[in-house]
């Protein structure tokens, strides 16, 4: 790839790997639907109906015959007799089985989580931060660049095109809506405040989850899953008492972000099991959320920062701003978005909920340790301790919840 002066090399190579490991995301699809499903020709036929329809010319053929019906009728099962051979392994077998494939979505969501945290960041810095005017655009575009990613999947037969009704999509839609306000929200907490701290805000999100869940559903939990809100909340208190980042617009639209995640999955937890949901596939399911979540920021960007975008944009550029900084870092973190969401959805498909708030509990740390390390934010001694209780308290949450049920009406 030569650069032209358009990109750096060093751009230029984070691209081509950027592309690499989405195109993997949909690759992973098509081999493992093939390598986890049943084959037709390898289904036996009945036991019985094998024993039976050979003559019984001994006494020994007839003992086997009534011991393989006294099996079955105290429950046992005989041998199958297929007369068919069982299918054959798919060429990939060997080096691509189920083992394999969690570990490449679990490293695929932890890289375009950070990569996607650190290329965001980098945007709104050139744009001036959560008062350059320009957060909402970078939001919509952001998702954007995910629908240009799926659609030409879907239209060249790579991945099956979903078929929705009507009725489908006016479940999916409060869903989408839901999703974009936590998008929305995290990117404009982002823009204000340090990665480090936005991402202690964050690890609120089971206060707000507790919360809605009994208003929405009348899910009450037992009392040991609210006890573990408690170290939540003081540890979030704790950190942002020491924070240098501190601002109130990180911390408002933060939470903003937290109450449309809980939404979202108050919302999402009805319409994902229904059969036209689960038949579309983890990841078609992130794919329909992305277009309605895309489609609510459209109008919210073109409204709130549309007349004054271009003006936004040449401040940003007299500040001194290059402008293939900007572009590569926001579509940099676009696609990086809908990489590690996508495969968190096909994780989550695939694993325990424990393991899921086990890995979502140590992403968070990973992120902020990267923020450290590559954007230099610094942390205090009450930042540090602080989020180690708030992000501790999360997991307690979701293994307390685990434990103790998913809540009575």
């Amino acid at each position: 790839i030569r650069c032209n002066g358009i990109i750096s090399p060093r751009q230029s190579t984070m691209l081509v790997r950027s592309l690499a490991a989405a195109a993997l995301v949909a690759a992973i699809s098509s081999p493992c639907y093939a390598l986890h499903a049943p084959s037709s020709s390898a289904m036996p036929r009945s036991a019985m109906g094998a024993q039976d329809s050979r003559p019984v010319g001994s006494l020994l053929k007839s003992a086997s015959v009534l011991n393989a019906r006294a099996m079955s009728l105290r429950g046992g099962a005989a041998k199958a007799v297929s007369s068919k051979p069982a299918a054959p392994a798919p060429w990939y077998a060997a080096f691509w089985n189920e083992s394999v494939e969690l570990g490449v979505l679990f490293g695929l969501w932890y890289f375009g989580n950070v990569q996607y945290n650190l290329s965001n960041k980098k945007a709104l810095n050139l744009l001036g931060g959560a008062k350059g005017g320009l957060v909402w655009t970078v939001s919509m575009i952001q998702l954007f660049v995910g629908v240009l990613w799926v659609l030409p999947l879907w239209a060249l037969g790579i991945r099956t095109a979903p078929k929705l009704t009507g009725s489908n999509w006016a479940e999916i839609v409060p869903v989408g809506i839901f999703s974009a306000g936590a998008h929305g929200g995290s990117v404009l907490g982002l823009g204000a405040g340090a990665v480090s701290f936005a991402q202690i805000l964050k690890a609120c999100e089971p206060i707000f989850s507790a919360v809605n869940e009994i208003i929405f559903l009348g899910d009450i939990q037992a009392w040991q899953v609210y006890a573990t809100l408690i170290p939540i909340v003081g540890g979030v208190a704790y950190a942002s008492a020491g924070e240098l980042s501190f601002s109130w617009l990180a911390v408002i639209a933060c939470m903003i972000a937290n109450q449309c995640a809980a939404l979202k999955a108050v919302f999402g937890k009805g319409v994902m099991k229904k059969a036209w949901a689960k038949s579309l596939g983890a990841a078609n399911q992130y794919g329909i959320v992305n277009i309605a979540s895309w489609l609510t920021l459209l109008p919210i960007a073109l409204i709130v920062e549309g007349p004054k975008a271009q003006q936004s944009y040449n401040k940003a550029l007299l500040k001194g701003s290059k402008e293939k900084d900007i572009l590569w870092n926001v579509a940099l973190s676009g696609i990086m978005f809908y990489l590690y969401n996508e495969v968190s959805f096909m994780a989550l498909a695939k694993v325990s909920a424990v393991t899921h708030s086990v890995a979502n509990t140590l992403k968070r740390v990973v992120i902020i340790v990267a923020s450290c390390i590559f954007l230099g934010e610094k942390m205090t001694t009450e930042s540090v301790v602080g989020s180690t209780i708030a992000i501790t308290g999360t997991l307690l949450y979701s293994l307390a919840k685990t434990k103790y049920g998913a809540g009575h009406h």
